[in-house]
């Protein structure tokens, strides 16, 4: 007894006792004033009313209580817990000593609760920090997620970011994640203060339906998603009501928000769409200009050094271009011959013209003007190989890689970098006219088989023969004057060869005199027929084409396409008055090195060049049932090995030159500016660049994320703004205030057994009401179904009734007290939420 009476007293300032001590507050549970001034403290006193004993620990708190709603079971009920005065006894022997009265009398209250006024009113005032934070968060959340929305949407290009921009990509990328994550934050604040103050008002409402314990754990779904799955018994019941539903979306959008943003707003590179624009490229010389080509090609060997240094350096240059381009066209002919792929025997679907230029860029041209060989051979008794090729415009290249034009070049996307354009410009062309002849026709252009011919093969390179007849002589006619376009009536003079040249060798003629526009080969092939081939290359623009440069960090492409119709940037497009088949005599005077470079002249000699020798075996198949000539679908022609060699030299010829048609600036000397200048042409542009939006087509399920973010925020934002006003009440369904709540509300027998493991089945959907004991401004939560029983009536919390809205024949209340009849009975159209 003494250790019982040592634990009662442990309980209280060392200071008093037992007999001395009053309580801080009264315990009336109505608030009322008591009939009695004060509780008679003397102890013989307190036992006739209660144990003082059961009053201190009700005030410490234990919170043990039975069904009634009583703190620990009365006495005089304990017969409802034990079936025999056995059971009594023993009851009273294992009940704990401290819990016992002096009189050996268990502690146990009467069913008693306490009032507790709020301190202060549930309605927050408009501009305290609580409402402004959670307006500035609405507001936040609503204007960025509808920003991110429309870019998702708009997919903008962004040319302030990447290498050498004022953004870098890096840093991009991170503020978007990073203004994404706080969107992200901003939107579950202000969705779970929505779900809050919706349950809190619709709890407080006179008529509503109330709450459940599943209402409130919606908050918990957009917190922590993963309680939907571990606790699904509160989906079950919430998530087909409309607040629900709103709660489920910002489950998901809480989840994958950054994600969302990460995949449709946060800057990648992508190809963008094609645009037309202009552009600009240097011009420093005409088309075909070989003075100036051999000053600008590069060689450690001055001029002082070597007076031939130019015409050395660009034989050089020849040599590499050319044998490396007709190699690789040669080996891809090889790869389709040993597979068993055959070709065809139209021009249009054999191997293209390949080459390179920087020793990264590809280069493919196009067969145009295509002509049925087999027609002309019937045609002219002979064989006709007439190949005309166009090339890609050489000064494309250099112009995308120009500052003016302001594209972002591959190495300036971190590697990932592209871009493609075509642009309306002409381009060069090479026509190689071949023509079967025997040696009786081919006698009048040879030097040999004229008369008194003093022909000498050392000298005949280099100067020629005097006996030459000078213009204005149109020389001798042949049999192939309409062909080639000899004679006055086409303005061009035959080419003269010195000899007849031996089989698998070919000799050259170049040195025809301007306005000759030509170069011309003669050959014997191994094959018996034709005896001898003679061929005449030339080179024009054209204007029924464009070029296309595709440049990416592994390499670029540069090609034509040509005589399509539907093409808006063929140059034809661009310039109605463009003239065809004007031949550029200033590319004879390149051809010409080009030629003797590639030994193609050497025959005069009788060398045996290996270039020759391959040429030469490269004639048309002949049929002689019909005498007639068709491509070889194994083996390409002369024609077109020729055209495919002097490729390089239109490339060359076009870096620097304009992108019209002719020479349109005056004052310079060899058609050659002292100073480049811009000249612009039409093109379209499709450039990889830094932009938002999704890389993949299944990206876009992300936009339901953005809308919807959109979408609640604006619900949230409109809600504070028309609904609340700018007031926040208190958010009951906040734990803490949950819990005070419900630690100051009576027991409810609907949660009987929920006390240790928590509330499970229907104990989740039964209804909670809010209410308030008007004389001393208590707030409590009590059940739906407990609102009318005796138990709740004897505890003095009885069934809310719809207040009176005249109280013009009440008494005046309190602050407290009118705020909650305001928010209680208010209506609005929103009222269906609550």
């Amino acid at each position: 007894m003494a250790e019982s009476r040592e634990s009662q007293r442990s309980l209280l300032p060392p200071e008093e006792d037992l007999v001395t001590v009053r309580p801080h507050h009264s315990w009336n549970p109505l608030g009322r004033s008591s009939p009695e001034p004060d509780y008679a403290y003397a102890l013989g006193h307190y036992e006739s009313r209660e144990s003082f004993a059961e009053e201190v620990f009700r005030e410490v708190g234990l919170g043990i209580s039975n069904d009634s709603g009583d703190t620990l079971p009365a006495r005089e009920n304990r017969k409802s817990f034990h079936s025999s005065d056995h059971e009594s006894q023993h009851s009273e022997v294992t009940t704990p000593g401290f819990l016992k009265t002096p009189q050996e009398t268990p502690a146990i209250s009467t069913p008693q609760h306490h009032a507790c006024p709020s301190r202060s009113t549930v309605l927050q005032r408009r501009f305290g920090w609580v409402p402004v934070s959670i307006f500035l968060l609405a507001l936040y959340a609503t204007i960025f997620s509808g920003v991110y929305l429309a870019i998702a949407f708009w997919k903008p290009r962004w040319k302030t970011v990447g290498s050498g921009a004022p953004l870098a990509a890096s840093t991009a990328n991170l503020l978007c994640a990073f203004f994404a994550k706080t969107i992200e934050l901003a939107y579950v604040t202000i969705c779970v203060a929505f779900l809050g103050q919706v349950l809190s008002r619709r709890a407080m409402t006179t008529e509503s339906r109330g709450i459940s314990i599943s209402d409130m754990n919606m908050r918990t779904w957009i917190m922590q998603p993963g309680s939907m799955l571990v606790h699904f018994e509160t989906v079950r019941y919430s998530a087909l009501t409309f607040l629900g539903l709103i709660a489920l979306i910002a489950s998901f959008v809480a989840m994958l928000y950054t994600t969302a943003a990460e995949a449709l707003v946060s800057p990648k590179l992508t190809l963008g769409p094609v645009e037309k624009t202009i552009l600009w490229g240097n011009v420093s010389a005409s088309f075909g200009n070989e003075v100036y080509l051999g000053e600008n090609c590069q060689t450690p060997i001055p001029v002082s050094m070597d007076w031939a240094r130019n015409t050395t350096c660009l034989e050089i240059q020849h040599v590499g271009t050319a044998y490396h381009n007709y190699q690789q066209w040669i080996s891809t002919w090889s790869e389709l011959v040993t597979s068993g792929n055959k070709t065809s025997d139209q021009l249009a679907d054999r191997p293209a013209p390949t080459g390179s230029i920087w020793d990264n860029t590809t280069v493919t041209g196009s067969w145009i003007e295509k002509q049925n060989i087999t027609s002309l051979s019937e045609k002219h008794k002979r064989m006709v190989n007439n190949i005309t090729m166009a090339f890609p415009h050489g000064g494309i290249p250099a112009a995308a890689m120009n500052a003016r034009n302001n594209i972002r070049q591959p190495k300036d996307a971190s590697g990932e970098g592209k871009y493609n354009i075509e642009a309306s410009v002409p381009s060069p062309v090479v026509n190689v006219l071949c023509v079967g002849m025997n040696k009786s026709e081919i006698s009048p252009l040879v030097y040999s088989s004229w008369p008194n011919a003093h022909f000498n093969a050392t000298t005949w390179s280099v100067d020629g023969s005097p006996d030459i007849p000078r213009t204005p002589s149109w020389l001798n006619s042949t049999v192939v004057d309409s062909i080639f376009g000899f004679g006055e009536a086409y303005g061009q003079r035959p080419p003269i060869f010195g000899t007849y040249p031996e089989e698998y060798n070919t000799i050259l003629n170049t040195t025809g005199l301007w306005p000759a526009n030509a170069i011309y080969l003669l050959g014997k092939p191994s094959a018996s027929s034709p005896e001898y081939v003679m061929c005449a290359m030339r080179s024009t623009l054209t204007a029924v084409c464009s070029t296309h440069y595709d440049a990416e960090s592994s390499g670029a492409l540069l090609y034509t396409q040509c005589e399509d119709d539907s093409n808006p940037m063929q140059y034809s497009r661009s310039d109605t008055v463009f003239e065809e088949g004007v031949w550029l005599a200033d590319w004879k005077d390149v051809a010409s090195e080009w030629a003797n470079a590639l030994s193609l002249g050497s025959g005069i000699t009788d060398s045996q060049a290996s270039n020759e020798r391959l040429i030469m075996q490269m004639m048309p198949a002949h049929d002689n049932a019909s005498d007639t000539y068709s491509l070889d679908p194994k083996l390409p022609s002369i024609g077109e090995a020729l055209a495919v060699m002097a490729g390089s030299t239109l490339i060359l010829s076009t870096q620097d030159s304009p992108f019209v048609q002719g020479w349109n600036y005056t004052d310079t000397v060899n058609e050659i500016l002292p100073t480049p200048l811009y000249q612009h042409f039409n093109a379209t542009l499709q450039a990889v660049g830094y932009a938002s939006g999704g890389t993949e087509e299944w990206q876009g399920v992300f936009f339901v994320i953005l809308v919807f973010a959109f979408l609640t925020s604006t619900v949230c934002l409109v809600f504070i703004i028309i609904e609340a006003r700018g007031h926040q009440i208190t958010d009951f369904t906040e734990p803490q205030n949950l819990f005070a709540l419900a630690m100051n509300s009576p027991h409810s027998s609907l949660l009987r057994g929920a006390c240790g493991c928590g509330p499970a089945g229907p104990q989740m959907k039964e209804r909670w009401f809010i209410g308030m004991q008007e004389h001393d401004e208590h707030y409590y939560i009590r059940a739906k179904a407990d609102g009318t029983s005796p138990e709740a009536t004897s505890t003095g919390y009885s069934r809310l009734e719809p207040m009176e809205t005249d109280d013009s024949g009440l008494k005046s209340v309190s602050p407290a007290v009118n705020e909650f009849r305001r928010i209680s009975n208010r209506g609005s159209w929103l009222a269906k939420l609550y």
